[in-house]
């Protein structure tokens, strides 16, 4: 609410010193400052600390005289240091160092000359700065008690450099607001010695009466008010003046109707009250106002005057607005296709997309997202889905409960979503459903021949753009391939979201006809009708098992592999080449990475290298099977599979009579199928996000030769949007370097973050976690500091069947660190694809995130994995080393020996 310091907020320390004010020298071209009060006010160059003193000045206030330096200086001045920067803390301590633009020097020394001051503050005043939407109090620096224009100087390179801080960054992610500051004006202004001083709000700021106002007021130093110590509170009624309550700050008393014994006197009080009406008068919008007391001379000082009322600063204030209803929100399924910390152009991206993809899925039911509707947002640079405005949507469908809804992504909030989102009328879902039966049993018997035919051609696109120099395109023929690209993206993400939307419902129908005609102890078996089904997502997990296979066949690769460092291997083998062995391996770890190259863990993230470009991953997943004392051949996964398939085919046949057997079956191979080409087309959807990945990097390349960037790979912290302007205009390129080390600063920051809850409720900026939630809504006496379940179990979603009790390996990124023991447990925050390879050489699996239908449960299933995903905090509970029991019927995992 305050800002960092206020100019009341020091004793002038040489207030005997008269003040003398004088005409700015003559000979002086001003172009970098402006008088405060000028007739030729710049507006957009000023900030909004300025303005608001500007205006005060230009109504007839008195406010100490100042000048302000334009935002052209700072633009110019980072322009320069931005060049030799690589980081946000050397671009600071750049700034701190720079030259100032020729001729502000001079004009700084005569502005101050004019004004004639012994002392002086230094304050910031940002474009975005003390406005009606946000004031960003405290955020920036303030330099008091400033004496000659070679300090003056380096305060404002102070207050400059302040701007790129990343607590403000964090701030201003907190807020919701453009991640980049705009640009910094500084006002630099006579200091005054105040006998009092503090903050007036010209309407109560917590209540927002406007018939009343409050003002915050301590005696001296004005420091006690913005730094929220001791101080008198007055509450007044604006009209009258009259003090309604009178709050003492030295030691707590209150009294009512008077001021008696409080820092301010009756005749100030009115004057306060008089000024609060005439900035009603004067301002659209309610104010908060520094100001101060302060003598006008030493006599005056040394006799007890308490002197004239000056104003420091005027703001709108920015707190008020509709309250917001409170809203869950949860990553346990969203989480597995984006998790962790996204960079902004991945986030474009996916945003977008996400959007589309939601308008898309509802409308094939009949229905709409409304425009105002964020269903994907981000915290802590995390992406989320909005449950409540979900729900919002979905309730209109009358036969889908949020308790399918929920269990079938992964749990989670169900019971907190309740009240907690608008219950829509199915009316116009009943009245569209002839249309929306048609499109959806449309959809279900066209997408099995429409999407592979589309996966044929979308493969042919696919490989004609890699095998493109897109280096040796002019600027335009480049441009236009982003087109391409992009409808290539759009298109074959909308036949996925189909094949999904498809999967989808077949599995709800299948589920529910199972549990009404088997009853509960069938219903438990319903993903495994679902498994073994030889999906495009486990087979770089197979195809890196048969890698394993050769390397163990052979003493040279043995050695090479185990004992070199992942990241050299490849350059290692190349230099073998000529050797037998070793050229059956090399060449099938071609085929491997022509086939799968597209991959990596994390392989939603533009800025994650894949398969292709960065072997690390695969060799140290290559050195585990080498490790394994056994490696499942090809004809022991088939076995199991068929194994899964007749235990299925024996579920369906003790479940259903004769004649609804037949039906079930064609369900349920329907289903089978649905989820066969739902991986298939997801695989797809990668592929092409490595293709913007490419394009991308080229870009960045462009922008390297430019001088707009240090390295390609910073592409990746700029927006989709902004790269699309500058394939239009590459002027537009100017600032992306200071873009870039701000977002890189603040994702590396938020990367450092706790992950937010992976389901909370959000009341107004407050991020509740659900257990805390439940606490607070249950009643008092129901209220209990007891767990729910005993500590050393974790509970969580079966995600695979199976149990297995085995020592954990937690692993948070595989890209650092992917090695793994034979027989170990793998623990992990979350898991895509990319991770699967791993799951051949764990025993079992533990996940924080992920539902039962996800693609790492699907790929889990069809290796025969005991899976356990959506238990939470696994990765915070469980330890490298812990004995655990990971039992994938229940959903339940047991930590049976701690490791230490």
């Amino acid at each position: 609410m305050y800002s960092t310091l206020t100019l009341a907020g020091h004793m002038n320390k040489r207030a005997e010193h008269s003040v003398v004010e004088t005409t700015p020298a003559a000979d002086i071209d001003y172009h970098y400052t402006v008088r405060v009060g000028a007739s030729d006010w710049p507006q957009a160059r000023v900030g909004g600390k300025a303005d608001g003193l500007h205006r005060l000045v230009r109504h007839g206030f008195t406010v100490p005289r100042a000048f302000c330096i334009l935002t052209d200086a700072f633009e110019r001045v980072v322009a320069r240091c931005v060049k030799h920067a690589s980081s946000l803390d050397e671009l600071r301590a750049q700034i701190l160092e720079a030259p100032l633009p020729d001729g502000l020097f001079d004009e700084i020394s005569a502005r101050m000359d004019a004004i004639g001051a012994p002392l002086w503050a230094v304050r910031s005043s940002a474009l975005e700065e003390d406005t009606l939407a946000h004031s960003f109090a405290g955020q920036q620096a303030t330099v008091l008690e400033v004496e000659t224009p070679e300090e003056v100087v380096q305060a404002v390179r102070h207050v400059w450099a302040s701007l790129y801080d990343v607590q403000g960054l964090l701030y201003r992610n907190q807020l919701k607001v453009d991640l980049e500051p705009r640009p910094m004006a500084v006002v630099v202004q006579r200091m005054v010695s105040p006998s009092a001083a503090g903050v007036m709000f010209t309407q109560n700021p917590v209540t927002a009466d406007p018939t009343r106002l409050v003002i915050n007021a301590a005696s001296g130093l004005g420091t006690t008010v913005v730094g929220g110590g001791a101080a008198d509170t007055y509450y007044l009624e604006k009209k009258t003046g009259y003090v309604e309550r009178h709050e003492v700050g030295s030691h707590g008393a209150d009294s009512h109707g008077a001021e008696e014994g409080g820092v301010l006197d009756s005749a100030q009080l009115d004057e306060l009250a008089a000024c609060a009406r005439r900035l009603d008068e004067l301002f659209d919008h309610p104010q908060d106002v520094e100001w101060a007391y302060a003598p006008q001379s030493r006599a005056e000082a040394e006799s007890g005057i308490r002197g004239k009322l000056f104003l420091l600063q005027a703001r709108p204030i920015t707190q008020f607005g509709e309250a917001q209803q409170p809203s869950v929100w949860t990553n346990v399924n969203v989480g597995e296709a984006l998790p962790g910390v996204a960079t902004p152009l991945t986030w474009s991206i996916i945003r977008n997309f996400s959007r589309r993809g939601f308008e898309q899925a509802f409308g094939s039911l009949g229905l709409t997202v409304p425009e105002d509707y964020e269903l994907v947002g981000s915290f802590r640079g995390r992406v989320y889905l909005n449950l409540s405005q979900f729900m919002s949507v979905a309730s209109a469908i009358p036969i889908l409960s949020p308790d399918t809804l929920f269990e079938m992504a992964g749990g989670g909030g169900v019971d907190l979503v309740r009240g907690i989102y608008e219950s829509k009328s199915p009316v116009k879902f009943l009245a569209k459903l002839p249309v929306t039966a048609v499109r959806v049993v449309a959809s279900q018997l066209s997408m099995p021949v429409l999407a592979p035919m589309w996966g044929k051609y979308f493969e042919v696109r696919r490989d004609a753009f890699f095998q493109r120099d897109l280096s040796r395109l002019n600027h335009l023929e480049f441009s236009r391939q982003l087109d391409g690209v992009d409808s290539l993206f759009d298109r074959t993400g909308l036949v996925m979201l189909a094949c999904s939307s498809n999967f989808l419902m077949s599995y709800v129908v299948m589920r529910e006809l199972l549990k009404l005609w088997g009853g509960p102890k069938a219903a438990k078996s319903e993903k495994e009708l679902v498994s073994a089904l030889e999906v495009d997502s486990a087979a770089p997990g197979l195809d890196l098992l048969n890698l394993g296979r050769l390397a163990r066949r052979s003493r040279r690769l043995r050695r090479v592999i185990s004992n070199t460092p992942p990241a050299d291997v490849l350059t290692e083998l190349e230099s073998l080449r000529g050797h037998d062995d070793v050229d059956v391996f090399m060449d099938e770890l071609d085929r491997f990475r022509r086939r799968h190259g597209h991959r990596a863990p994390r392989e939603a993230e533009l800025a994650t290298p894949r398969w292709r470009e960065d072997t690390h991953f695969l060799f140290e997943v290559v050195r585990s099977y080498i490790r394994a004392p056994h490696l499942p051949t090809e004809r022991e996964l088939q076995r199991e599979r068929e194994r899964t398939r007749k235990l299925a085919d024996q579920l369906v046949g003790r479940t259903f009579p004769v004649g609804l057997e037949s039906v079930f079956r064609a369900l349920l191979e329907f289903t089978r199928s649905n989820v066969k080409l739902r991986e298939f087309m997801r695989a797809r959807v990668v592929d092409s996000l490595d293709m913007y990945r490419r394009y991308f990097l080229e870009c960045g390349r462009r922008l390297v030769l430019q001088d707009a960037l240090r390295q390609p790979e910073d592409v990746f912290y700029l927006r989709y949007d902004e790269l699309r302007d500058w394939l239009a205009d590459v002027s537009t390129a100017d600032d992306f370097a200071t873009r870039v080390l701000v977002r890189r600063a603040l994702h590396d920051s938020l990367a450092e973050l706790a992950d937010p809850p992976s389901t909370f409720v959000l009341e107004g900026s407050e991020i509740v976690d659900e257990d805390e939630y439940r606490k607070r809504r249950a009643p008092e006496s129901s209220r209990s500091d007891n767990s729910l379940h005993r500590v050393d179990e974790l509970h969580g979603l079966p995600g695979s069947a199976g149990k297995v009790t085995g020592r954990a390996r937690v692993i948070t990124d595989p890209n650092d660190d992917a090695s793994i023991e034979p027989g170990e447990i793998l623990v992990a925050p979350y898991t895509d694809v990319g991770w699967t390879p791993l799951f051949l050489t764990a025993s079992g699996v533990v996940m924080g995130l992920g539902g039962p239908l996800s693609h790492s449960c699907i790929v889990a299933r069809e290796y025969g994995i005991p899976t356990v995903v959506n238990a939470h905090g696994a990765v915070d509970t469980i330890n490298t080393g812990d004995l655990i029991t990971v039992d994938g019927d229940r959903g339940v995992v047991y930590i049976r020996e701690r490791s230490f």
